[in-house]
This record gives C-alpha cells, structure tokens and sequence, in this order.
C-alpha cells in the first residue's frame, strides 16, 4: 500500500512538474540582425563575448534557429521580435508555429528610410506590429521630442503597441556606433509628454528605467496607470544590472504595479540569454508563484491584447 501511495505521488508530482514546464511565457523583447551590415562591423558584435565569456551567435541562421529552440524548449508562444524591416521578415518567414509579432528597431525616426507614410502602410499591411524597440537615447533625442510625434499619432489611430527603450547602453557605445548617447537621455521621465498627448497610446517601457531610474519608472507606472515596463536585459547581462532588477521588482510589489510588469529577454546575440533571464526570475523567492506567471505570460497577454490572455 505504501510503495502504491507512493508511486501515486511521485507520478503526481511529475505530472505537475511536466504541466508547468509546457506553461506559456511571452517575451517582448527579441532582436534580429542584418549580420553584414555596417553597423555591426562598426561595433564588431560578431565573435564577441558576453559578460560570461560566451560567443554569440555567427550568423542570422545560426542565430534564429538557436533562439528559436529556445522559444520551444520554454514554450514562448509570442515573441516581440525588432530589428532591421530585412531581419525581422527573415525570422518571419521561418517562423512555422506562429509565434513571431513582428516590431522593427529605430534609433532615428529616419532609420530604414522611414517617413509617416511608408510608416502608416507598414502598420496596416501588419509588416509593424509593435512600434519598438525604439531607441531615441541612442541618437540624441528623446520619445517626446517632435520627430517621433507623427508616428506615435499612428500607433494611438491603430492602437499600434510602442516599445521605448529607457535607461543607458552598452558601455563605450558612445565612441562607437551612438556617437549622440547620453545617459541622461534614458532617463523614463522624458517620455512624460509622449504619455500626456497619446492617453490611448499602448506604450512600455524597455529595462524598466535601467540600472539609473528603476523608481522613476515606478513612479511613471503609478502617475500613468496604462504604462507597461519590460524587464528584458536585466536579467541577464551582467551582475550589476541583475542588482538592480531585483531590487525593482521588489519595490514594485510592494508598491503594487506588479502586474504591469513583462518579461523580456533582450537576447541580442546570446539566444542563452533566454535561458539565464528565465532561470534567474525563477530563482527569486520573494515572487510568489503567481507572480512569476503573470510576469512571465498573463501581463503581456493582457498588454497585446491576445485571446489567451481572456
């Protein structure tokens, strides 16, 4: 009777543990790249080592097919995937299970020859689903400022999500491909007035504020109830950062905006980035199960909009 009793449990529990491994996550926050443009042999990114020593990815195949295993081995249904309008279709059309939102990278409201109106097509031909990341800090301005206003009209008019980058870059990025970074230009408060002349605008914040203004994120999230805040890249990237993030999330349970807070990986050309980002939001004991999962999924469902999310 024991030796059934137990066998009973250890199948239970087995079950349980096989139910939660094949539970959905969402990342918003995925890169693609143009691996032979000028940018990324300006800044050398290929070959290059993470904080741990690791390489990344050496080719666009290499690197979509190594992520995308990820996307399955962690069961990420939906992944917010920006970069060049080139990469991004690329992942797109080897994206057999669906799972792909497309977004595109813009530091410069000019990037990839954009103008208000190819822009508006873009959106409603679905080639942009989410308008992100963008990254005014990288060249010199910020979301509010009027360059950006056009566009921001036409994600309110097709309640097209936005995605802005907050906090600082990779360290010495101002001497080689952002010559125009600033740090100061992270900072989540100059996106107020974006926030005040787009009240419908879906919009989140990328970092959550970085290492520098986790609580003026916090104190954004509380002042403008609709703002969302990724956590992508801090979870990861090196020890520092991790510091921080941590300490964001507990404030922001106890400050209760928890439940606008989404996962993200910022994998860039480490897809193991996904690996460490999810082992280390598990690894927090003071996130309860619950709020594990509504990072890791439920508040981005909710944010996108999806079906699942119901």
């Amino acid at each position: 009777m024991k030796c059934k009793l137990f066998t009973l449990l250890f199948v239970g529990s087995l079950s349980l543990m096989v139910a939660q491994e094949k539970l959905p996550i969402i990342d918003m926050h995925v890169h693609s790249y143009d691996y032979d443009s000028a940018t990324l042999k300006e800044i050398e990114f290929n070959g290059i080592k993470d904080f741990y020593g690791h390489e990344g990815a050496l080719s666009k195949e290499e690197h979509f097919k190594e992520t995308y295993e990820r996307f399955r081995k962690y069961n990420i249904t939906k992944a917010v995937v920006s970069g060049s309008l080139e990469s991004v279709q690329y992942w797109k059309e080897h994206d057999v299970d669906n799972r792909i939102i497309r977004g595109i990278f813009m530091a410069s409201s000019k990037d990839e020859g954009m103008n208000p109106a190819l822009f508006e097509k873009l959106v409603k031909d679905g080639t942009i689903q989410v308008f992100g990341e963008i990254g005014p800090y990288y060249s010199g301005s910020t979301l509010s400022d009027a360059e950006w206003e056009p566009y921001l009209t036409i994600c309110e008019q097709y309640d097209i999500p936005v995605a802005v980058h907050t906090g600082g870059g990779e360290p010495g990025g101002t001497y080689t491909w952002s010559p125009k970074a600033r740090l100061r230009l992270g900072d989540p408060y100059l996106i107020e007035d974006a926030l005040v002349k787009h009240p419908k605008l879906r919009i989140y914040m990328m970092h959550a504020g970085g290492e520098d203004w986790p609580e003026h994120a916090i104190r954004l999230m509380d002042y403008y109830p609709r703002l969302y805040t990724d956590i992508a890249v801090m979870l990861w990237v090196n020890n520092n950062t991790k510091r921080f993030i941590k300490n964001f999330l507990r404030n922001a349970k106890e400050a209760g905006y928890l439940d606008r807070v989404m996962f993200g990986s910022d994998q860039m050309f480490w897809p193991d980035a996904i690996d460490r980002s999810i082992d280390y939001l598990n690894s927090m004991e003071f996130l309860s199960e619950e709020d594990k999962r509504n990072i890791l999924y439920h508040n981005a469902a909710k944010f996108l909009k999806l079906e699942e999310g119901k």
